[in-house]
């Protein structure tokens, strides 16, 4: 099978004289490398400046009376949680300044993309390639017949084929699996474009059955698109992803931003709220400064196979696990490599025909999360890698410290509630009498969540600033009401990530233990109190301790401290009311958090969407056989396709 099947030129009128205007530039051509040095040293400069200013706040209000080893431990955390943080301030402040002034953010953060036009034809073939383990088989097939429906509508669907590669160690489940997958492709007008394999050898987790499908058929296929086994992807966007590649000969990996499907619990919806109205905004800052180095999150991303099979394997770490052997989160470390072999990888901030499910209940929302912090561990052995770009190690770095600020927080909060036994206390007892500079404290703190939150409050500033973009969250009111719920559940969520993370951590390191890599549970189902006490009781139980501490030594602190208090001891009930599909049902037929995939449903969204969601806005379709026009439309363009 050719790699290409036409052998005519991408149209000419595209702006190709661009590439080459400057003599220094990314590999596509399309950005100045003096350009994004000026840019990352301006993001480098707010960001150590801003550092810089709230530790020198906070060591002006540390340091009023001296110092304590308690206080000294506070400082130490402090400063430790601010990269992560602030990086992530400045991400969203620039995100939605490009969003709301330039002309054409796209053409700034992704120039590149202007190569290709809307009705270039497609010259190259693409695998469509989604990986399982011990998945529902029907729920894969519901995805992939939905993506397949899609891309064959566009009527390009003849430069596509599709792989479903299973991992899975059970016997009657992958029986299963071909079972079902037979089944549907027994209904496709070619079913030979549809291909099921199963690895008897789950070498390398998902990254090893990647690299043993592209060392096996990588020779037919230009280009390939990733999918998760939880993925979505419209055909137009597809379609998309393979004209900007097609276009770039020297762009490796291209990202597209994803965004949640509806949910049936009220933990899902909400959580998917805030990323949906806030990840544009930041996804957009955050490709301003890495540009040619950006980030890979592992699916719904079209990649390059030739350099992603010759220079993305993935090296195995010195010595034991937990932290040596296979590399977990392979994503980040195969653009890395893939950007090492001379090409760009980009990610394309723009909304639309990209979706995933998110975990419906807060346990297997840590347990997904857990995964990602040991194999995010592992890259502190890969920063050192040879002929890496200095952004690229930045990306592996920012990787790291997003979980490190988790620990710092904590270690923040047992050092505050040590603090509060040391006599003299601080407030009431100085010398002068009114030298604590109470302003500067009350300042800092408001400061502190301010910054903290700013990348999601950017996003609903974005929405909320552009005409008619609420009526697409189900109207201004739902959209605030969405809005002041997920801040609500932001408040009492954070604090728990951050304690399981650092108990994790801490049994990481000290006792080697490790997590593996299994199916997520991507069902709905009521997480009972038993279950919430045997997983959330360590949690509460600090909680109770600091407040405990807090209120025999220092009572003051509690108001100041309440919302992170409440988060620990409400840890339970807010688990187990979260993943009842009761509740998920009454936010769902209220609209509350409601996402413009859910107000208006695109079709391959309602495809794969079950009717408790979907109900409030638009029925539900089978998905083998649709309803109404639009299924009669899907059918005329497939035999088109024919």
């Amino acid at each position: 099978m050719s790699s290409t099947i036409d052998s005519s030129p991408v149209a000419a009128s595209r702006p190709s004289w661009l590439r080459g205007l400057f003599r220094g530039t990314t590999p596509t051509g399309a950005q100045s490398t003096a350009a994004l040095a000026a840019r990352r040293m301006t993001m480098a400069g707010l960001v150590l400046g801003t550092m810089v200013g709230l530790s020198w706040a906070f060591w002006t209000v540390m340091a009023v009376d001296g110092w304590s080893i308690p206080e000294m431990v506070m400082y130490l955390c402090f400063v430790v949680s601010l990269p992560w943080i602030v990086i992530g301030f400045w991400n969203g402040v620039i995100g939605l300044l490009l969003l709301r002034v330039a002309r054409d953010p796209l053409d700034i953060v992704v120039p590149c993309a202007a190569y290709a036009g809307a009705a270039d034809p497609i010259v190259v073939r693409t695998a469509i390639v989604m990986c399982i383990r011990h998945e529902n088989p029907e729920r894969v097939v519901r995805r992939l017949d939905a993506v397949l429906r899609s891309v064959d509508a566009t009527r390009e669907g003849r430069a596509f084929d599709l792989f479903i590669l299973s991992d899975s160690t059970q016997d009657d489940l992958a029986a299963e699996e071909r079972a079902t997958i037979e089944t549907w492709r027994a209904r496709l007008a070619d079913p030979d474009r549809v291909v099921y394999r199963r690895r008897a050898v789950n070498a390398g987790f998902k990254a090893g059955n990647i690299r043993e499908f592209l060392m096996e058929r990588g020779d037919d296929y230009e280009l390939m698109i990733t999918l998760d086994a939880d993925s979505v992807m419209s055909g137009e966007t597809i379609l998309r992803l393979v004209r900007i590649m097609q276009a770039n000969p020297k762009l490796g990996i291209l990202q597209s931003l994803v965004v949640g499907l509806p949910a049936r619990t009220a933990f899902a919806r909400i959580f998917q709220f805030g990323m949906r109205a806030g990840m544009r905004s930041y996804t957009m800052g955050a490709a301003w400064w890495s540009g040619d180095c950006g980030p890979y999150w592992g699916h719904n991303a079209a990649i390059r196979v030739a350099p992603f099979r010759d220079h993305a394997e993935l090296p195995t770490l010195s010595g034991k696990p937990p932290l040596g052997g296979v590399i977990l989160s392979h994503d980040q470390v195969e653009a890395v490599l893939v950007r090492r072999a001379g090409y760009e990888v980009c990610v394309l901030p723009e909304e639309g025909g990209s979706w995933e499910d998110n975990p419906p209940s807060l346990p297997e929302f840590m347990r997904r999360n857990l995964r990602w912090c040991q194999g995010n561990m592992q890259y502190v052995k890969l920063l050192g890698m040879p002929g890496v770009k200095l952004i690229s190690r930045v990306q592996l770095l920012l990787a790291i410290l997003m979980y490190v600020g988790a620990p710092a927080w904590i270690g923040f909060m047992i050092a505050g509630a040590a603090q509060a036994f040391m006599p003299p206390s601080v407030i009431g007892e100085l010398d002068p009498p009114g030298s604590f500079p109470v302003g500067l404290s009350i300042g800092l703190l408001m400061t502190m969540l301010t910054i903290t939150f700013t990348p999601k409050l950017m996003g609903y500033l974005d929405v909320a600033l552009q005409r008619n973009e609420m009526d697409r969250y189900g109207g201004p009111q739902l959209f605030t009401l969405g809005a002041l719920a997920e801040v609500l559940f932001g408040f009492l969520l954070a604090p728990l990530i951050s304690f399981s993370v650092t108990t994790f951590l801490f049994v990481l390191f000290v006792f080697g233990k490790s997590v593996g890599w299994e199916a997520q549970d991507r069902d709905a189902h009521r997480i009972g109190w038993g279950e919430a006490t045997r997983k959330l009781w360590p949690a509460t139980l600090f909680g109770a301790g600091l407040t405990v501490a807090f209120a025999v030594s220092a009572p003051y602190v509690l108001f100041w401290a309440a919302p992170v208090l409440a988060s620990f001891l409400l840890a339970i009930p807010f688990t187990v009311l979260t993943s009842t599909e009761t509740l998920g049902a009454l936010t769902a037929r209220a609209g509350l958090g409601a996402t413009p995939e859910e107000v208006r449903p695109p079709l391959e969204v309602r495809a794969v969407s079950d009717d408790l969601v979907a109900a409030r806005y638009a029925p539900p379709m089978s998905p083998f056989r649709l309803d109404g026009g639009e299924a009669a439309a899907l059918r005329a363009a497939e035999k088109a396709a024919g």
